[in-house]
């Protein structure tokens, strides 16, 4: 089902919605646009609401069903909590941003990657904005599809890959490329082959119409290209459910003011968790929904999960900050301009905290692994990997201990496994041709003992071990077969494998 979270084409019917809200006098607003001063009482009566303006995208289904609509029900979560609020439904986030600014809204819905966009704008225009809450995140519904013989980011070398311009969908490809082992002429190369689209629709639409190779997109066509035996998903958002995160800005100015009504309001959003994927009545005032069956609703809602305040915590902590410096990163690198070292004062914690009495350890932090051990022998066997890297770990000699010099490389590993916190992680130990009267089985076990200090490396910093398979070649898999007793043979493989390969 077509969602349409950064389109910058939205249905009329939304556009009057907006026309309506933002220009018939916000109760919200005082002549000067600029969000009223404290003691106003904004938010805590039915005739001042706060307003907030959100995109039709299914991950903001608990915002309307705490509101129980577009406008706070007298009958609805929010206001037993004594909080009213106005939603505004727009996707265009230029124009969302825009009344954000003027002060026709106090807060708007984005993800991490389209906030650190944004930032520039903000700043510029003097405007000091930070995210209290993520809301959701894409697990499965936003990926990569491509030709079956595609098996990994480096075989989009010499490709045409559809991908719609200023989008997560570009977010996702370009870190891709940016954290693979590809050179920076195989990068280049690959960029410069990219055909881009207005839409992920459209990029969908030029790969199953067959003119380019690869295309970054989202759902139904994710499974689509599943279906088919000419495509396959290269990635998508369940390998990675920190590459697209949602939440909901706020404007300092009133966030400073209004602590009591960020509580609640975060509060309702929790308690109205339970209703997603069951009961659709209020995600129908948005037009997009006003149309579809329950079975469609919940096809869409498949893609994507909301989070509850454990994983908000861990998030604004560091999941989200890791991801909006890498987003921010992502943007300059295509030319635009983005501050990866305002992440850790975009995101905030302090209202989150502020319910920490109520949640702390009454709740599972993460969805349930979708790790398994029955599934590592397989994924050994499989030449796929979305990812590979060759790395010269040092160690002391003849031993198991990293030398300290090899950690920050082993740190850059350990980043791009939290980021894509949804793969298998396969470390290869391989040696150089053994000495004399080393059998067989000893270097074995010499490589894969090397592999396992590497493995409890990943482990301390935080990567589950269940991720993590460990494979000791010994001398048997050479880079250089006519000497093999060159250095460059004694190496690490590191692998970022998906059950996508078996």
């Amino acid at each position: 089902m077509k969602k349409t979270r950064l389109s910058k084409i939205f249905t009329m019917c939304a556009l009057l919605v907006c026309l309506t809200l933002l220009f018939t006098g916000c109760s919200s607003t005082t002549t000067s646009g600029s969000p009223v001063a404290k003691n106003s009482g904004l938010g805590m009566s039915p005739d001042n609401p706060v307003v907030i303006i959100i995109d039709e995208w299914i991950g903001y289904q608990n915002a309307a069903d705490a509101n129980s609509g577009l406008i706070t029900a007298l009958d609805s979560i929010n206001a037993k909590h004594g909080i009213y609020v106005k939603y505004v439904v727009m996707n265009d986030s230029n124009e969302s941003s825009n009344a954000l600014i003027n002060g026709q809204a106090v807060g708007a819905g984005y993800t991490v990657n389209r906030f650190a966009f944004l930032q520039d704008k903000f700043d510029k225009a003097g405007v000091e904005v930070v995210m209290p809450i993520i809301t959701n995140y894409s697990n499965g519904g936003d990926g990569i599809i491509a030709k079956s013989d595609i098996l990994s980011v480096e075989d989009l070398v010499g490709k045409k890959i559809g991908v719609p311009r200023y989008t997560e969908a570009q977010v996702l490809v370009e870190w891709l490329l940016n954290n693979s082992s590809l050179s920076k002429a195989q990068q280049d190369k690959i960029r410069g082959d990219m055909v881009y689209f207005d839409t992920p629709d459209d990029a969908a639409m030029a790969f199953f119409a067959g003119t380019v190779d690869a295309a970054a997109t989202w759902e139904p066509y994710l499974t689509q290209a599943a279906s088919s035996t000419d495509s396959r998903i290269l990635f998508d958002t369940s390998m990675s459910t920190n590459l697209i995160l949602s939440g909901i800005v706020f404007r300092q100015d009133f966030l400073e003011n209004n602590s009591e009504f960020m509580m609640h309001y975060i509060d309702a959003l929790f308690e109205a968790a339970p209703m997603y994927k069951h009961e659709f009545d209020y995600i129908r005032q948005l037009p997009m929904f006003e149309l579809m069956t329950d079975a469609e609703i919940i096809d869409m809602a498949n893609g994507a999960d909301l989070t509850n305040w454990t994983q908000n915590y861990e998030l604004l902590n560091d999941g989200a900050v890791v991801m909006y410096a890498e987003a921010a990163n992502v943007w300059k690198s295509i030319g635009e301009n983005a501050y990866p070292e305002k992440a850790k004062t975009a995101l905030t914690d302090k209202y989150i905290l502020m319910l920490r009495d109520k949640y702390e350890g009454k709740e599972t932090s993460t969805a349930p692994s979708s790790f398994d051990a029955s599934d590592k022998a397989l994924i050994i066997e499989s030449p796929e990997a979305l990812l590979s890297y060759s790395a010269d770990i040092k160690f002391d000699l003849n031993s198991y201990t990293i030398r300290a010099e090899s950690y920050s490389t082993l740190d850059e590993f350990v980043r791009v496994a939290k980021i894509l916190n949804g793969v298998y992680i396969q470390i290869e130990g391989n040696a150089s041709q053994r000495a004399e009267g080393v059998t067989e089985a000893q270097i074995v076990e010499f490589s894969t003992q090397r592999a396992q200090s590497i493995a409890n490396y990943f482990i301390q910093q935080g990567i589950p071990e269940e991720r993590i398979i460990i494979v000791g070649n010994g001398d048997s898999n050479p880079l250089n077969s006519e000497n093999p007793a060159a250095a460059e043979n004694r190496r690490t493989e590191i692998f970022f494998k998906t059950k996508m390969g078996y």
